[in-house]
């Protein structure tokens, strides 16, 4: 299975309709309201042309390659882009069924993180990833993210307020 990274496409509007739209995502986007096809498509096309340095965000859509068959199962994000402190923020998503637990998330995770590094000139990525989270705990902890703060009941999620994990890691050159 060969996985690639690529840029958003207007065919991936039905699909970023599919995951934006799932109520259970929601607590950790903060969303409160679905989204329209119509919102999404124009979230698209405003995307394929943006500087990253004037929006501040990116998204790469996660494509693998199963056997001769390409299929699109998630995507990465960069947020909070802070070129003056070389740091952005880091999101990975991949969508459930047979593709998780095949260590997509984890290098997708890395390609965002040479991404950071090379092209970018970023010192540093973070994640804010909800204590009840744990499949994405066990997936920055394995990517060898530090867990350097809490910030406590900063999420409410139905009638409980949950702590959020920052987790930070210092990027470095795979080659030294």
């Amino acid at each position: 299975m060969n996985l690639r990274l690529r840029a958003v496409e207007i065919s991936d509007a039905d699909i970023i309709y599919k995951w934006e739209n799932s109520y259970s995502l929601w607590g950790v986007s903060s969303t409160r309201a679905p989204f329209s096809h119509y919102a999404i498509e124009q979230y698209v096309k405003s995307t394929q042309n943006e500087d990253i340095y004037a929006v501040k965000q990116i998204r790469f859509m996660i494509d693998v390659d199963d056997d001769g068959t390409v299929k699109t199962v998630g995507c990465a994000d960069l947020y909070d882009l802070e070129p003056q402190h070389s740091r952005a923020g880091v999101g990975i998503f991949v969508e459930e069924g047979d593709y998780r637990r095949r260590y997509i998330a984890l290098n997708a995770l890395a390609w965002i993180e040479n991404y950071a590094f090379e092209i970018l000139n970023l010192h540093q990525l973070f994640a804010h990833i909800t204590q009840d989270n744990s499949i994405s705990i066990k997936l920055f902890n394995k990517a060898n993210y530090r867990q350097t703060s809490v910030l406590k009941d900063w999420i409410r999620k139905e009638n409980q307020y949950l702590d959020v994990l920052v987790f930070q890691k210092v990027l470095t050159s795979k080659r030294s």
